[in-house]
């Protein structure tokens, strides 16, 4: 359910979408209420879309207005037959909206950014049928004005109170910014600059359950990077290689070990790959990035494999083997117990 957004101020971007559709994302956000956006057109682009992937079974979360909701609109949409629709609205929420949204066959989704206590009691107790509820946060545009980590989890923390199995989104930053600002639409302001894939382990991290890309593209190397962490929890690193003799090692698949250290990435399997003597070399200081592997001088750990996440000091015991690249740095601490990762090495010229 992880997804991307598309916009209807111009005509849309087929190649772009048909992309990130193949990758694997199954949502598209949308909205009809954005001001600067010609009313006469939004529309138009809208059915555009939706005959453009008319044969693909995709999610349509729709942001509108509860006063922009009438029976043309849903039978507009009601001609998609393959296509789920979402109703998002952001704000003026009532039981009676919510109702008509799920009473007309669709899915409802409240604001999970400014969701009270209070509404979700009522939803509760009178909602029509609760299982066609989920919940989205809003991004912002404007720097400075997203949310902080605590909010978003006391948020959070809120709804799954009501609803153990709610489904839950929020928005990450994409590599095209959006206009006016061109700030990025993040749910987080912390994740304003941030890489992409840390943005969507924090999210993860504060019990958001679906990843939406909030700007109106994201690179193609990113996207795949991304839906491999969501879909996968897999991990593809760029090193450039030092110590040729490892080679082996580097290029079968890892996974972290489940008892995992703070300082490091552990590989389960790296020193079963170890087939070979290890000779001591590049003994030099630890920086973060930095791959290392173990070698003869210590003993039955000859082999082992770590990624080094804060800096340590040389050891004679341990090679420096490669440097990860800086853009995937940040993937590191992604990283949890029991992901699994591989390497593309470059060897160095």
């Amino acid at each position: 359910m992880h997804g991307f957004s598309i916009y209807l101020g111009q005509s849309i971007d087929k190649s772009y979408i048909r992309r990130m559709v193949d990758l694997g994302y199954t949502t598209i956000f949308t909205s009809v209420q954005i001001p600067e956006e010609n009313e006469n057109t939004k529309y138009r682009y809208l059915g555009e879309l939706l005959d453009y992937l008319s044969n693909d079974q995709l999610t349509y979360m729709i942001d509108i207005n509860p006063s922009l909701l009438n029976h043309s609109f849903y039978q507009f949409l009601k001609q998609y037959q393959r296509a789920n629709f979402i109703i998002r609205i952001d704000h003026s929420t009532s039981i009676a909206i919510v109702n008509d949204i799920i009473e007309h066959g669709f899915q409802c989704c409240l604001n999970a950014s400014i969701v009270s206590e209070q509404l979700l009691q009522q939803l509760y107790t009178q909602l029509y049928d609760f299982s066609y509820l989920c919940y989205c946060h809003n991004y912002y545009p404007r720097p400075d004005t997203g949310l902080t980590t605590n909010f978003v989890q006391s948020q959070d923390n809120l709804i799954l109170k009501y609803n153990p199995n709610a489904n839950i989104y929020g928005f990450i930053v994409g590599t095209t910014k959006r206009g006016p600002l061109f700030k990025g639409l993040p749910t987080i302001e912390e994740t304003r600059y941030m890489h992409p894939l840390k943005s969507a382990q924090l999210l993860l991290d504060q019990s958001i359950t679906h990843v939406m890309i909030g700007d109106p593209s994201i690179s193609q190397t990113y996207a795949h990077k991304l839906m491999s962490l969501l879909t996968k929890r897999h991990f593809n690193l760029s090193i450039t290689l030092q110590d040729a003799q490892v080679e082996s090692i580097l290029s079968k698949q890892h996974t972290v070990r489940a008892d995992n250290p703070g300082n490091v990435v552990r590989s389960q399997e790296a020193r079963h790959y170890c087939q070979t003597a290890i000779e001591p070399q590049f003994n030099v200081l630890r920086k973060t990035g930095t791959v290392t592997v173990d070698n003869q001088l210590n003993g039955r750990y000859q082999g082992e494999l770590q990624i080094i996440k804060s800096t340590l000091q040389p050891h004679d015991h341990v090679n420096v083997v490669g440097q990860i690249i800086n853009d995937d740095i940040p993937l590191i601490e992604c990283m949890r117990p029991n992901d699994t990762f591989e390497f593309t090495i470059h060897t160095r010229s």
